[in-house]
C-alpha cells in the first residue's frame, strides 16, 4: 500500500476529522495533515529536489503489519528507498523473525521460546529502542551507513536535524531519515518524507491511528529527546546513506547519456 492509497482512503480534511482523531493529532503536536491545505501548501513549498524525495517514499512506505513492527516498517522503507538489491529479500515479518528474535531486539526482550510462534502476544506490549534499531538496521545491509543522533540537548539535535533535513530535501542527497520518538504516550519509529518552511513530514507507520502529517521542527526535537524510561535514555534519530561501493555501483547501472 502507497501513501496516496492510504490518505485516499482516510479523512478528507483535518477540520472535517473524527473528534477523537483530531484530538490525537493535535497530542501529536500536529499543525496539518498531508490533505489539508496548510499541508498542501507545505508540499508545494518544498524545491523539486525535496518533491522528488516526497514522491519517492510515497512509493515506498508501507504500513506496520502489527504492533511493535513499526521499526520494520520504517526499515523495509528505507531499504527500497535507498534503491538497495536486498530490500527485494527483506520484510517486515523476516526482519521480525531472523534479525530481531534472535538479537532479542525488543525493550524488554524476547526469549527464543517466545519467538517460536508466528507473532507473539508480547510483540503489542514490546519495543524497539533507538540502540537496538540502529542494530538492526546494521545488521539489514552493509551496502549502507548508519549515522545515529541522541541527545538529551535539544539545541543540538535541532542544529544537526535540521542540516539532514535540509541535505535530503533541499540538496537531494541520496539519504533517507527514520525517526524514534514519543508521540501519543508511548515510543514509535516513522519516516520523515518532507522538510518545508520549518515543519518536517512525518509518515507514520500505524495508519491506523494517524495520517501523514506535519509537526514543527521543534516539536520533534523535543519528542526526539525525551527521556525513555525503559532505557533511561533519550530517543533520537538515524540517517542512512549508502556506501560509497554501493553509490559507485548505482551509477555503473544508471543508463548513460552520449553528448549531442
Amino acid at each position: 500500500m502507497t501513501v496516496q492509497t492510504a490518505m485516499t482512503a482516510a479523512r478528507p480534511s483535518y477540520k472535517e476529522l473524527h473528534p477523537q482523531l483530531r484530538a490525537e493529532l493535535q497530542q501529536a503536536g500536529a499543525v496539518a495533515t498531508l490533505l489539508d491545505l496548510e499541508g498542501e501548501e507545505l508540499l508545494r513549498r518544498m524545491p523539486v529536489e525535496g518533491q522528488e524525495a516526497f514522491e519517492r517514499w510515497c512509493k515506498v512506505w508501507e504500513p506496520q503489519q502489527h504492533g511493535g513492527f513499526c521499526g520494520p516498517a520504517s526499515a523495509v522503507a528505507a531499504l527500497h528507498f535507498l534503491g538497495l538489491d536486498s530490500a527485494r529479500a527483506w520484510t517486515q515479518q523476516r526482519i521480525y523473525e531472523e534479525v530481531i528474535c534472535p538479537k532479542q531486539l525488543f525493550t524488554r526482550g524476547l526469549s527464543r521460546g517466545q519467538c517460536k510462534t508466528r507473532i507473539p502476544e508480547s510483540v503489542k506490549n514490546d519495543g524497539l529502542s533507538f540502540a537496538n534499531g540502529v542494530i538492526m538496521l546494521k545488521i539489514l545491509s552493509d551496502r549502507f551507513q548508519v549515522f545515529e543522533h541522541s541527545s538529551f540537548d535539544e539545541v543540538q539535535i535541532a542544529q544537526q536535524l535540521r542540516k539532514d533535513l535540509e541535505d535530503a530535501f533541499e540538496k537531494g542527497e541520496e539519504m533517507c531519515i527514520l525517526v524514534n520518538y514519543i508521540r501519543l504516550g508511548g515510543g514509535h519509529w516513522s519516516p520523515l518524507a518532507g522538510w518545508s518552511n520549518g515543519h518536517v513530514l512525518i509518515l507514520d507507520t500505524n495508519q491506523q491511528r494517524l495520517p501523514p502529517h506535519w509537526v514543527s521542527l521543534e516539536t520533534l526535537v523535543e519528542s526526539l529527546c525525551r527521556y525513555n524510561r525503559a532505557t533511561e535514555r533519550p530517543r533520537g534519530y538515524v540517517v542512512l546513506r549508502c556506501a560509497e561501493t554501493e553509490r559507485h555501483q548505482k551509477r555503473q547501472r544508471s543508463p548513460k547519456v552520449d553528448g549531442g
